[in-house]
């Protein structure tokens, strides 16, 4: 029995090479139709290889961060000077909102036979500016009125933070002063000892 092909021309038997070639159209047909529907996949699915932008875009946005271990620095004994501390100068590379963190170590003797109410205070200075960075001023030690036939020693430490907004590489430093309302004080300074860290750190925020 012989089988006809409803497109074959009548009166013609199917061969196998009218098999091959409605295959061949078929396969192209197919061929046509992948872009169609692998476009929309795509857009599924994603890049394969995502993960490693999105892992070096994490490195690049790391925050910028630090710190500086001040050394020992006498202030002078002239009230309400501002004196730099040493080693506490630091860079802010990137702009943005930075939290500054000052903790200081401050020690004076009060001088004989002379009531004495003195102070240190620290803060942070914006060395590129030109003016102290807002509301970081701390106050690190105190002394309270005493018998005028008493020396003493103050010591004690302070920490504190204060916020900065910067268009541009910034940099900053720690400075202290001595102060006093009445009498004089002696052997003023910022140290670092077991008794407490001088440092200023910093870490972006923004």
């Amino acid at each position: 029995m012989t089988t006809h092909d409803s497109h074959a021309a009548p009166g013609r038997p199917l061969i196998r090479g009218d098999r091959s070639a409605l295959e061949t159209v078929a396969l192209l047909f197919g061929l046509a139709l992948m872009p169609v529907i692998t476009a929309p996949l795509a857009s599924l699915i994603g890049p394969a290889n995502d993960s490693e932008p999105a892992a070096a875009e994490r490195t690049a946005t790391v925050p910028d961060h630090g710190r500086a271990i001040g050394h020992t620095t006498a202030l002078t004994t002239t009230t309400r000077r501002w004196t730099p501390v040493a080693h506490t100068t630091v860079t802010l590379k990137k702009p943005g909102t930075y939290e500054v963190t000052q903790q200081v170590r401050g020690q004076f003797v009060t001088a004989r036979n002379r009531p004495t109410h003195a102070w240190i205070i620290s803060r942070v200075f914006n060395l590129t500016a030109g003016v102290p960075v807002k509301e970081s001023n701390l106050l690190v030690v105190s002394s309270a009125n005493h018998p005028p036939a008493i020396n003493r020693d103050y010591g004690t430490t302070a920490s504190g933070r204060a916020f900065i907004d910067i268009d541009g590489p910034t940099t900053i430093r720690l400075e202290a002063m001595q102060a006093w309302d009445a009498g004089t004080v002696s052997k003023s300074q910022i140290i670092t000892d077991p008794n407490g860290l001088t440092q200023l750190l910093y870490k972006e925020l923004t």
